[in-house]
């Protein structure tokens, strides 16, 4: 039977897993996304590669390289039947664990309050129609298009017309669209790290209320 639609919560909460002496976080943050069939996921994608989808998109460029919190950070909304997780994913030192998150939403608000440049918006869509041939190069990959196109009922030419649907796509749709998907007063935020080291830094940034786990040896 299918599932219940899940429901949205109402504050932002962080959850600390805690991991004694790392010297490193596991830093996930992210709420519920967007269904496959979503109508608007080719702007999605666009929005996505520009906040955290390719190496030089927002999250990427502050929290990589003005800030040398880590070596990469990622953004994703996973596209199901339903709807999905949205997740921004990174690893960063134990010291910078509460202001990485904290830029991590600071790039949320900005990009869901202000939207993106016209710039940022062609950067993103070059990148994607023009990468989208590599995800077709092998048989085994040629299959995975095959089956997303059966188990989600899309239309037969849907690869054939993505990258100009991709190509189509303009500052203000995504500009509209991103309040809409990105909702940092609703996402959850996993750590897993040495909870005594971070966790009070993270509840003072105000990342909502803080829960400790601690797993049994």
């Amino acid at each position: 039977p299918p599932p219940p639609p899940a429901a949205p919560g109402p504050e932002c909460r962080t959850l600390v897993v805690d991991r004694p002496g790392s010297v490193q976080s596991e830093v996930r943050v992210g709420h519920l996304g967007a269904a496959r069939t979503d109508p608007e996921v080719v702007g999605l994608t666009v929005l996505n590669a520009l906040l955290g989808g390719t190496f030089t998109s927002r999250l990427n460029l502050s929290l990589r390289e003005r800030h040398g919190f880590t070596y990469g950070v990622r953004s994703r909304f996973s596209l199901r039947s339903r709807p999905g997780p949205f997740v921004i994913s990174t690893s960063v030192g134990t010291d910078v664990t509460a202001e990485a998150l904290t830029e991590i939403f600071r790039e949320l608000r900005s990009l869901a309050g202000d939207g993106p440049t016209p710039e940022e918006v062609a950067a993103a869509r070059d990148y994607i129609a023009g990468t989208f041939p590599l995800r077709l190069e092998t048989v085994g990959q040629v299959a995975n298009r095959v089956t997303e196109l059966v188990i989600y009922g899309l239309p037969e030419d849907y690869y054939h017309t993505y990258r100009e649907r991709v190509r189509a796509v303009d500052p203000d749709e995504v500009r509209a669209l991103a309040p809409r998907a990105l909702r940092p007063d609703e996402a959850r935020v996993v750590v897993v790290g040495d909870a005594e080291a971070v966790a009070p830094r993270i509840e003072a940034a105000g990342m909502g209320p803080v829960e400790v786990i601690r797993p049994e040896p």
